[in-house]
Parts: structure tokens; C-alpha cells; sequence
């Protein structure tokens, strides 16, 4: 069974692109497009490996998630990883103080993505 990783992102065109990067990389994408999707999909089993998250989701704030994801007993060691069109510093702070494992900005480097998650030891098995 492979291994999922859960993609939250908006934007249509660069949630397809994420996607297709993540079943590239041999793993199962899991797609939520809104919060309220991504809170749904981010417990269900089996659990993702990581999540790939976009911090801006419209007017909500993708952090919200990762407040709660490190509450929860289960999801408290999750990867996560912050992925933003602003790399400002204020949003690299906010992002590692919501428990963010790393944080990679739009338009994104695959090569420093993979190294990311290599770094976090999420793996494919598939």
C-alpha cells in the first residue's frame, strides 16, 4: 500500500501540479481544496504521511490545521509542510510557531521539496 500524503491547496492548477508530483514521487495524493475538507481528510485512515499544506486558503488561514493537528495525540508528530507565495519572514515565524515542520515557497522546487521531506523521513513505499 503506498504511503499518502495529504495535498491542501486552492488553487485548482497548482493543486493539480502538487498532485501529480506526489504520485510522481510514488505516493497516494490525498486532495483537499478547502479547510473544512482538509480537517476531514488529514484523520482518516489511513493517516497521511505528511501533508503539504498551503497557508493562504482563501480568506482562511491554513494554520488554523496545524493549531489543532498538534493538539491531537495521533497527529502531534504529522509532518507538515507550510507552502506559501510570501516568503516573508513574518509568515516563516508564524509558520514554524504553528508547529510547521518546514516551509517552502511558491513557485516550488521539487528537488528542494523532495530533499524536505527525505529530511523529515517521509518515504514512499510504493
Amino acid at each position: 500500500m503506498k504511503h499518502r500524503i495529504l495535498v491542501v491547496e486552492d488553487d485548482p492548477l497548482f493543486r493539480e501540479l502538487l498532485t501529480g508530483w506526489v504520485e510522481t514521487e510514488g505516493f497516494e495524493a490525498a486532495v483537499a481544496d478547502t479547510l473544512e475538507a482538509a480537517f476531514i481528510l488529514i484523520a482518516a485512515e489511513p493517516l497521511p504521511e505528511a501533508v503539504l499544506l498551503d497557508i493562504h486558503l482563501g480568506s482562511t488561514n491554513g494554520l488554523t490545521l496545524v493549531h489543532w493537528a498538534r493538539r491531537q495525540r495521533h497527529l502531534a508528530h504529522l509532518p507538515i509542510v507550510a507552502v506559501t507565495g510570501d516568503a516573508s519572514f513574518k509568515d516563516n515565524k508564524s509558520v514554524q510557531e504553528a508547529g510547521c515542520d518546514a516551509c517552502i515557497t511558491k513557485p516550488v522546487n521539487f528537488k528542494a521539496l523532495r530533499k524536505i521531506l527525505a529530511t523529515l523521513r517521509v518515504h514512499s513505499v510504493g
